[in-house]
C-alpha cells in the first residue's frame, strides 16, 4: 500500500510518546481474533533502561512513526555487547515491530534505526529480537490461523512483505510443532522409556519449589552451555535468568517439569507450561489482581488444555544418550493419562537441528508455525 500522507519518524523521548509506542499494537491488530495483547506493565518494564535486564549489556533506542500526525509504526533499534563478544562487533538488532500496510511508513522506521545502528559501528542489521535470542523472537511467517501459544510472537501476514521489500533475506528460521494424539501407543511408549533408561546412573526428578531452588545454580550454569553451538546463542546474564526463572516459576507443575540427574549433578532439564494465551488475551493489556489471582489459578490448578514445551535443555556429554527423547515421553505419557490436555506445542526449534526434529516427528508432531529472523547489510 502507498503512504496517502506526510511521514515523519521521531525517537521516544518521554514518557507520553513511550505510552503511544506501548499502545500502538492495539491499533494495528483490531479486529485480529489471534492477537494477544501484551501485558503493559510488565513491556513497560522490559523496555525500561533504569529496570530491564538487557540494559546491564545493551543500549537500544525506541522509534515512532507517524502518518498526518497519528503513529502509525514503532521500531526499535539495538545493540548488545555480549554478542559482539561471543560473535563479532559488526551486528546491530531491530525488535517490536509494527506497521500498518505501507511500505513508506516501514522504510522510515528501518532507515532511522539503521542510521543509529551506523552511527554505532554496525554494519548490519538483525531481527525481530525483542530483545534477544531467549526473548520473544521471530516474525511469523506460517500459521497464522491460530492463537499464538505464551511466549509466541504474531503479527499480519503482510509484514514479512514489507521486509523483503526492504532487502531483508532469510537468516534464520525457527519451528513450533504441535501434537494433538490422545490415542498414541502408550505402552510402546513406555517401553522406549524405560529403554532409554535402563541401566543408566541417572534419574529424572519432577518439579518441586525447594528442588528449583536449589538447583538454579546448576540449571543457570547448564543453560548457558547446552546451546553453545546453536545459531545466535548469547549466554544469559544472572539477572536475565532469575527474572526469566521469576516469570515461570509460577506455572511449574509436577510432572511438567523435570531436572535430569546423574550422581546428584544436573545433567538436563525440560520445561512445560500451561498456555496462559487464552486469559490474557482477556486481560487486554491491564493486570489488576483479580487478573493476576485468575493468572495463578489457570497456572496451577486449572485442568490443562493446551502446553508450550518450551526448554529442553541436555548437557553436551549427554546429547547423544536420548534423554531430550526420554524427557519428552515421561510428559507426554503423563499429560495423556492424567490430564484433558488437547494440545502440546514444541518450540521454538531451530530448522537445523534435524535431528530434534525428527524425534519431534517420531511423536506425531505437526508444524505450524515458523518464525524467521531477517538480516540486511546496513
Amino acid at each position: 500500500m502507498k503512504s496517502s500522507g506526510e511521514i515523519t519518524v521521531s525517537p521516544v523521548q518521554n514518557d507520553a510518546s513511550l505510552w503511544e509506542f506501548l499502545r500502538l499494537p492495539w491499533y494495528i491488530y483490531q479486529g485480529d481474533p489471534h492477537w494477544v495483547p501484551p501485558i503493559l506493565s510488565q513491556q513497560r518494564q522490559f523496555l525500561d533502561p533504569r529496570r530491564g535486564p538487557f540494559f546491564e549489556f545493551g543500549e537500544a533506542r525506541y522509534f515512532l512513526a507517524f502518518q498526518d500526525g497519528r503513529p502509525v509504526g514503532r521500531l526499535s533499534a539495538h545493540i548488545n555487547r555480549l554478542h559482539d563478544t561471543c560473535h563479532g562487533p559488526e551486528t546491530g538488532f531491530f525488535g517490536f515491530f509494527e506497521s500498518i500496510s505501507d511500505r513508506d511508513v516501514a522504510a522510515a522506521l528501518f532507515e532511522a534505526a539503521a542510521a543509529w545502528l551506523r552511527e554505532r559501528g554496525k554494519t548490519r542489521m538483525v531481527g525481530p529480537l525483542n530483545f534477544g535470542i531467549y526473548d520473544e523472537m521471530g516474525l511469523l511467517v506460517e500459521g497464522f490461523d491460530s492463537m499464538p501459544v505464551i511466549f509466541q510472537t504474531h503479527n499480519p501476514p503482510y509484514y514479512q512483505d514489507l521486509l523483503a521489500s526492504l532487502g531483508f533475506v532469510k537468516a534464520m528460521d525457527w519451528h513450533a510443532y504441535k501434537i494433538t494424539n490422545r490415542q498414541a501407543d502408550l505402552e510402546t511408549m513406555q517401553r522406549r522409556y524405560d529403554q532409554i533408561m535402563r541401566g543408566q546412573d541417572i534419574e529424572i526428578v519432577t518439579y518441586s519449589p525447594k528442588e528449583v531452588n536449589r538447583r538454579a545454580d546448576e540449571v543457570f550454569q547448564l543453560f548457558n552451555t547446552a546451546w553453545l553451538p546453536n545459531w545466535g546463542h548469547v549466554p544469559l546474564t544472572r539477572r536475565q535468568f532469575d527474572d526469566m526463572l521469576a516469570m515461570v516459576k509460577p506455572c511449574l507443575r509436577p510432572e511438567m517439569a523435570y531436572v535430569l540427574l546423574d550422581n546428584n549433578r544436573v545433567a538436563g532439564f525440560g520445561i512445560a507450561l500451561p498456555d496462559l494465551n487464552p486469559l490474557i488475551r482477556q486481560l487486554n493489556g491491564r493486570l489488576t489482581l483479580w487478573g493476576k489471582l485468575r493468572l495463578l489459578y489457570w497456572a496451577k490448578y486449572r485442568p490443562v488444555n493446551k502446553i508450550r514445551a518450551m526448554v529442553v535443555g541436555i548437557s553436551q556429554p549427554y546429547q547423544r544418550r536420548y534423554f531430550h527423547l526420554a524427557l519428552l515421553l515421561r510428559a507426554y505419557i503423563y499429560l495423556v493419562k492424567h490430564t484433558p490436555c488437547e494440545m502440546a506445542d514444541l518450540s521454538l526449534v531451530p530448522a537445523n537441528l534435524k535431528h530434534w526434529i525428527k524425534v519431534i516427528v517420531a511423536l506425531g508432531g505437526q508444524r505450524y508455525k515458523v518464525f524467521r529472523v531477517f538480516e540486511k547489510p546496513i
